[in-house]
């Protein structure tokens, strides 16, 4: 698109507007509204999130790059520390600090320091990668999950490390005995279904050097005090004279993860009766109480995710001046209500005709009344990274707007260091919206 496409775009959608006063409104606010197009605040730019390979980063092109992202007509980042794309190379500059370093904390006060001088929001991923999790959270800290093993009579299954065995079951008729042994009835046949409290053992996707570990368990607020306490406190630190706008978790995605070790205790608590004699129905089918059973189990995973996880967080945010965004959706089970305990719910994705975590994230600001939704805008677009032109990214954005979004977080800006050669550093998930993009000189 050249600069005569640019121009005659604006000025077709300024005589539209233009054509709309002229029906009844009134015509002196409409050079105001023009300004608004032609120079919007800070706060109606779109954002980048700004991935940090490696981390491997220097103070001078961190600043260059700020100065790009705000010639480019963009008002903030969202710094995300990520997977190395090259191992240390002093002759390219290039030398990857562990996460949490000396080095990266200073790379995090320095980069603070620099956004608000030149007017740029910052916002912080409260980790490195996704789900949150690390080096600092043991296997009694990660993710859970409900194991079912099935055997013969008379086998047993073997317990891996940190599991525990909690039901026993043949025909629907528990089997398991206090001690822990199982007894079976004479003759008995047909299979006996174990229920064991078990860990996902799913680690970090995408994390920075000396990042990597189990992702933490969602339902205990033991682990999530572990990760402010590792990560999030030291960040925060880093940043005390220039706090973010507002400290981010990205989508869940903890696959399987819907146990916890004391869950049997919780839904006693939560819903009145002892699942126990019922887990059978999380596995088959028992009859007319299955759906009800399961039903308020995925209802207790709900509750225990937003109390020991989501309310922490958002909790421990204002005490340290900031705001907590969320992509609230995923596994743990949680719920469209669960969107409000986050200041900033964000969605994801650009589906019309089917389910979009953008709408449920809109939908319920529009209930919560909650005015800013923000959205994950242009993952994937037409990957490979530079396929997508600038009318691409437009029809994307407006598919958003459509959705109720009015806050577009771009899907991203790639840290590139000065002697990679161009095109560039990118994430593998598309699109690069940085000064290496050929169409960068319409970016404003």
């Amino acid at each position: 698109m050249n600069q005569m496409s640019v121009l005659w775009l604006r000025r077709s959608a300024l005589l539209a507007l233009m054509a709309g006063f002229a029906l009844g409104a009134d015509p002196a606010n409409v050079s105001e509204l023009r300004r608004g197009f032609e120079r919007p605040p800070n706060e109606a730019r779109m954002m980048v999130r700004w991935w940090w390979f490696g981390p491997s980063v220097t103070k001078p092109e961190l600043e260059r790059e700020m100065r790009f992202m705000k010639a480019g007509g963009i008002g903030g980042f969202e710094v995300q520390p990520t997977y190395a794309l090259a191992l240390d190379d002093a002759a390219k500059g290039i030398k990857n600090f562990p996460y949490m370093s000396a080095e990266f904390l200073d790379a995090l006060t320095f980069t603070g320091e620099k956004a608000k001088e030149l007017g740029l929001r910052m916002d912080l991923t409260l980790g490195s990668g996704w789900p949150f999790g690390g080096p600092h959270i043991p296997l009694n800290l990660a993710s859970p999950r409900l194991r079912v093993a099935r055997s013969a009579p008379g086998a047993m299954p073997a317990l891996q490390e940190g599991e525990q065995l909690i039901a026993a079951f043949l025909d629907g008729k528990p089997v398991l005995l206090a001690d822990g042994k199982v007894t079976l009835p004479a003759g008995a046949s047909g299979q006996v279904t174990f229920f064991i409290s078990s860990h996902t053992r799913q680690t970090v996707k995408r994390p920075a050097v000396g990042a990597e570990g189990f992702v933490l368990n969602h339902y205990d607020t033991a682990a999530i005090q572990a990760h402010l306490k590792a990560v999030g406190e030291p960040m925060l630190k880093a940043l005390e004279k220039t706090p973010p706008y507002a400290i981010f978790s990205d989508s869940l995605e903890v696959y399987s993860s819907d146990w916890t070790s004391n869950f049997l205790a919780e839904f006693q608590k939560r819903r009145g009766y002892d699942l126990t004699p019922y887990l059978p129905a999380l596995a088959d089918d028992i009859g007319p109480a299955t759906r009800t059973i399961r039903h308020d189990w995925g209802l207790t995973l709900s509750e225990l995710c937003e109390d020991q996880y989501l309310k922490p967080l958002t909790a421990w945010a204002r005490a340290h001046g900031t705001k907590f965004r969320s992509q609230t959706y995923g596994i743990p089970p949680v719920t469209l209500s669960s969107q409000h305990l986050a200041d900033l719910p964000e969605g994801e994705g650009t589906q019309w005709r089917r389910f979009s975590t953008t709408r449920w994230a809109t939908s319920a600001n529009h209930l919560y009344g909650n005015p800013v939704s923000s959205s994950e805008t242009w993952t994937w677009l037409h990957s490979p990274v530079f396929r997508a032109t600038p009318l691409d990214v437009k029809a994307e954005a407006d598919i958003h707007f459509l959705q109720g979004v009015n806050q577009l977080v771009a899907h991203g800006w790639p840290y590139t260091p000065p002697s990679v050669p161009e095109p560039g550093w990118r994430f593998y998930a598309a699109a690069v919206f940085n000064q290496h993009n050929p169409w960068w000189i319409v970016m404003p």
